[in-house]
């Protein structure tokens, strides 16, 4: 039986459809803000990330990385979903799904592999075992081990990458979209400085924390790369402007932490480009100029901005800055001192398999709030790798080191024998972020511990599928 479609039906002239389909934008759009309106943009933008999500496991990526840096926490929090899942673990589990249909159905069960697929599916398994050995010593299954878990778990976004990815795609769609990305969240570090402050005081200060900031960094590093190794991808002035609110936003943050890791990451961005030159072409005082150059630019904006506010943000920076010299200054550097020495105590105790997911540590630290030190109950400690062997053991703080060497020599060994510019200021962006981040684990978690820990999964598995390939063509698809 054949069916005949009216010729006037679905025609784009046709009035009476675009009368409906006015009505159901304005119903979509309008409808939500008789409840609230944190729905307005919330429905619209989940219902434009579904449409570019269905059955594209690349525009999954996009949406994952997007929603994960660049949403407002408040937003993020203000969003409830059944069974306690966050909208990054849906975004991911639906990831999978297509990317499951990809591989059996049009790919005839044919997989990409990489070099570093051994250590993070180990460093996962680790993971597991490790939630095993916090019920087995009796932590919270319900609470802390569930919140615990559910970060490092990310890292499965890693063999998303190395699968949907193409070999370009690291320098033409994931570093972009970090920068934007960080840019955005820098507006946002911008426009809450404003409106928390007495402009016509200038006197007061409001420190912009969120774990949104960790991309600041992330973020000027790329754009460092970028600026250093392919220029004409988006024009060096483009960058420059990029830079500027990214800089303003990351000076706003006083971290300590976070300026140290940029600082050394710049350092590793010019010893590779310093490596990267002929012999006869290379001229220490050229990384010098830049560096110097970098952190100009970055003083002059945080004080013409404060020429232009009056808030009092070099005084501040100057301050914290003294905790470099006399850590006794700081009553907060006091207090996370204290839980590192209640995180050694645990781990002298089980040294090797760790005390599991889910184990909480009692510490004095200082409450700003009301200005005293009080009894915190803490499920982490704000150290990447000692929050690695207080969970999982030694054995799993070695895993999860070496996956990051071999990340960092594979970004090396990329950008050697890389001749394209893309490629190279991508595995130079990614060595420099990777050296940076490992230098802020010292005091800080993220790269396992909160939703940032899926950016840094997606960004290794973007690095690991550049297109250069090693010589025992460790990819099937590049090799084929």
């Amino acid at each position: 039986m054949t069916t005949f479609v009216p010729s006037n039906l679905l025609n784009p002239q046709d009035r009476r459809l675009i009368a409906m389909v006015c009505v159901v934008q304005c119903v979509v759009v309008a409808m939500p803000a008789l409840w609230s309106v944190y729905y307005v943009p919330l429905i619209s933008g989940l219902l434009l990330s579904a449409g570019a999500m269905v059955f594209s496991v690349k525009r999954c990526l996009v949406v994952i990385l997007v929603s994960t840096v660049a949403l407002p926490t408040p937003l993020l929090e203000f969003l409830r979903i059944p069974f306690g899942f966050k909208l990054t673990e849906v975004l991911l589990i639906v990831t999978f799904l297509f990317l499951t249909i990809d591989i059996v159905f049009v790919r005839n069960l044919r997989l990409t592999r990489t070099r570093g697929d051994t250590l993070v599916l180990l460093f996962i398994i680790l993971t597991l075992l490790s939630a095993l050995v916090g019920i087995y010593y009796g932590n919270d299954v319900k609470g802390s081990i569930v919140r615990n878990l559910r970060y490092p778990l990310y890292y499965l976004a890693f063999f998303i990458a190395t699968q949907a990815l193409d070999p370009r795609d690291g320098a033409r769609l994931v570093a972009p979209l970090l920068i934007l990305s960080g840019l955005a969240v820098g507006m946002q570090y911008i426009l809450e400085f404003l409106g928390a402050i007495d402009l016509s005081m200038g006197e007061r200060f409001f420190r912009v924390v969120r774990r949104q900031g960790i991309v600041l960094p992330i973020a000027l590093l790329l754009i460092a790369n970028c600026f250093i190794h392919s220029p004409k991808r988006f024009g060096r002035l483009l960058l420059v402007l990029a830079f500027l609110p990214i800089g303003l936003a990351f000076a706003l943050t006083v971290g300590r932490g976070m300026w140290v890791a940029f600082a050394v990451g710049l350092i590793a961005t010019l010893w590779l480009r310093h490596r990267g030159l002929p012999v006869r072409q290379r001229r220490a005082w050229r990384a010098v100029v830049f560096a110097t150059v970098v952190f100009s630019t970055l003083v002059g904006s945080v004080l013409l901005f404060q020429r232009v506010t009056g808030a009092a943000i070099t005084a501040h920076a100057v301050e914290r800055s003294r905790t470099f010299v006399d850590y006794t200054r700081d009553v907060q550097v006091l207090g996370r001192l204290m839980g590192y020495s209640e995180a050694l105590k645990e781990i002298s105790e089980r040294p090797i398999v760790g005390s599991g997911q889910g184990k909480t540590l009692d510490f004095y630290s200082f409450n700003p709030d009301n200005s005293q030190f009080e009894t915190w109950n803490a499920w982490t400690v704000d150290s990447l790798f000692l929050t690695l062997w207080l969970k999982m053991g030694i054995v799993g703080l070695i895993v999860f080191v070496l996956l990051c060497v071999r990340l960092l020599l594979d970004a090396l060994r990329q950008f050697n024998v890389a001749t394209d510019p893309d490629t190279r200021f991508f595995s130079a962006g990614t060595f420099s972020v990777l050296v940076a981040m490992m230098v802020l684990g010292i005091a800080d978690g993220s790269m396992i511990n909160g939703r940032f820990a899926i950016v840094f999964a997606i960004l290794f598995g973007a690095m690991v599928r550049t297109n250069v390939a090693p010589p025992n063509r460790i990819s099937d698809e590049i090799a084929g």
